[in-house]
């Protein structure tokens, strides 16, 4: 799954319960990346290391699973969290950001200690997931980051989980539930996946045998087309989006669970309006989205002077864009990964003025902040070190 996290669409364009809903969950998240990135600096990024492509496996018609052997092991990690690739594509440097798919429990005996895998879904006019399909293959090799990220399984889970993922957003809920089912934990788990349909669902196989070897997994799927009655592999597959009543219905204690969320922008934005509604409990809402909805940039509608360290001009930067997309208007190429404020590589300090995080809502103020420019934009007139 292409990353982007925690809380990634507008919080302006939800309602103002919600709204207080979602600020209370982004609290506690910002709070421990705030902890990290304070004594993390641009030049302190993660550093690569070689990963050889030991197998790649289709898992649908449009996404495929990359099995990697690196130079060097994983550093202990938990289950959910990402990594930064680095590759050439059409002869230019593309970094991105996916979650592992792999359990970070220890490799089985047949398989390498430093083997891990991610999980890569077509996106439309997406370089990086189209390139990986079409281009990467078995004994190729690609640059590596360490495993890092929030969204991630405690060390000792809750006596009731209930995983809900669209789409690619299994992918961090599948290492999640790998890793609890090689753990031996006896968690009671519900793990619901919304998909196209069948064909699109992402490890559907898997998910039902681990169902059917685990008492304490129960899976389940809702697909918006292509359901065939009479098929044996369709008795656990539902049929719509996510709503109030089938959400209650298919998990009646769902307020007793803890709720690892992940999945697209309309996906992530119904859920929480229906926990809303239901007077969920935030603190037991984890979640990450991998689209990052940056419309509030023109909702906003700041241009400002805009000038960058390694331009000799400044520019009057656009409504609609972020702070590195308008380095990247001028010839700028700074560094960038994920592209939605979570892998910090974009981590730039600004020397002067007020910029406005789009995620957060936050008002970067003071001189010498460190901001992510890829969901940052400029309200007053700004320079950053580019």
């Amino acid at each position: 799954m292409n990353i982007s996290t925690r809380k990634l669409f507008s919080v302006n364009s939800l309602s103002e319960a919600l709204n207080h809903t979602l600020r209370a969950i982004v609290s506690t998240v910002n709070t421990h990346a705030l902890l990290t990135e304070t004594t993390t600096s641009n030049n302190q990024a993660l550093p690569y290391m070689n990963a050889k492509v030991v197998q790649v496996r289709l898992e649908t018609h449009d996404t495929k699973t990359y099995f990697f052997n690196a130079e060097s092991q994983l550093k202990k990690y938990k289950a959910g969290a990402h990594i930064n690739i680095e590759f050439i594509a059409n002869g230019e440097t593309i970094k991105r950001t996916y979650t592992l798919s792999s359990s970070p429990s220890p490799a089985p005996k047949d398989k390498p200690e430093n083997e891990f895998s991610i999980t890569v879904k077509r996106v439309n006019d997406g370089l990086a997931s189209n390139w990986l399909f079409e281009n990467l293959n078995e004994g190729d090799t690609i640059k590596a980051s360490q495993a890092q990220g929030n969204f991630v399984l405690p060390y000792q889970p809750a006596g009731k989980i209930l995983m809900l993922s669209a789409g690619s957003g299994i992918t961090p809920l599948m290492s999640m539930l790998r890793y609890l089912a090689q753990a031996g934990n006896q968690s009671n788990i519900k793990f619901l996946n919304y998909a196209q349909s069948p064909t699109d669902i992402i490890f559907h196989n898997e998910l039902e045998e681990l169902s059917e070897k685990n008492e304490n997994i129960d899976t389940k799927f809702s697909v918006e087309r292509g359901i065939e009655p009479s098929s044996d592999k369709t008795h656990n597959i539902h049929t719509g989006r996510i709503t109030k009543r089938q959400i209650t219905k298919l998990v009646p204690d769902i307020l007793e669970r803890e709720i690892y969320l992940c999945g697209p922008q309309a996906f992530m934005k119904a859920t929480v309006e229906i926990l809303d509604k239901l007077k969920f409990n935030p603190s037991q809402l984890h979640l990450e989205n991998f689209t990052a909805d940056l419309s509030a940039a023109t909702q906003l509608g700041y241009s400002a002077k805009l000038s960058f360290a390694s331009l000799d001009k400044s520019i009057q930067s656009s409504p609609s864009k972020t702070i590195l997309e308008e380095a990247e208007s001028v010839g700028l190429k700074p560094a960038a990964a994920c592209r939605t404020g979570i892998c910090r590589t974009c981590r730039c300090k600004k020397t002067s003025g007020t910029t406005v995080n789009l995620i957060t809502g936050e008002e970067s103020t003071d001189s010498g902040d460190y901001i992510l420019p890829c969901v940052s934009v400029a309200k007053t007139t700004t320079r950053v070190e580019l």
